[in-house]
């Protein structure tokens, strides 16, 4: 009777295990996206919101331009990736990357054009690269569980995901920012949402 209750008994801490892994991996993501009340600008002064987006796959990256490793890794894959959905024909049809500053006082328009001048990218609606207040992004990266904290040195700390998001702007799946980028992984699964 004993060992019957011993193997009930890790049968119910299975379960449960499972049931917090299938939470924290899927469950508490559902539902997670852009939220359509704020208002950013791009590099270039023009207003972007996130209100009545056109239906495209998109990775969302939050970086800033000063991040001495994992940020320009991160943008040098997602430039590859660009290229790569380029030549399938996808990219800005299909698919729309979107770069947010989370250190918008440092990152002024003239920063984020030469940022974007480093890895050859120029102003377009593919690919746009957004700044807001700091209030705003946290609206932005809140939801994601993004998380940045300046502690009064040159580098922020932050979370080091970025995040691709469906046709209706849910999440659908963190990807790890820098060296744990794949961009082959990433290509193949963005190309089965858009085909």
């Amino acid at each position: 009777m004993q060992k019957k209750y011993y193997v009930l008994f890790s049968v119910i801490i299975a379960v449960g295990i499972g049931l917090g892994i299938m939470y924290l991996e899927v469950w508490r993501d559902a539902g997670v996206g852009l939220p359509e009340d704020v208002t950013m600008t791009t590099a270039y002064g023009q207003e972007f919101t996130f209100q009545n987006l056109e239906p495209k796959v998109r990775i969302v990256e939050f970086f800033y331009a000063k991040c001495p490793d994992i940020c320009p890794l991160t943008t040098q894959r997602m430039m590859h990736l660009k290229q790569m959905f380029e030549e399938e024909g996808v990219f800005g049809d299909k698919v729309q990357f979107i770069s947010i500053t989370i250190d918008p006082e440092n990152d002024t328009e003239e920063a984020l054009q030469k940022y974007m001048a480093r890895y050859g990218l120029e102003q377009s609606d593919s690919w746009v690269f957004l700044r807001g207040t700091l209030e705003d992004t946290r609206k932005v990266a809140d939801p994601f569980r993004f998380q940045f904290d300046d502690r009064g040195t040159d580098f922020i700390v932050h979370t080091s995901y970025s995040y691709l998001l469906d046709e209706n702007n849910e999440l659908i799946e963190k990807i790890p920012m820098g060296e744990a980028f794949d961009k082959e992984r990433v290509f193949n699964r963005i190309m089965r949402l858009v085909k």
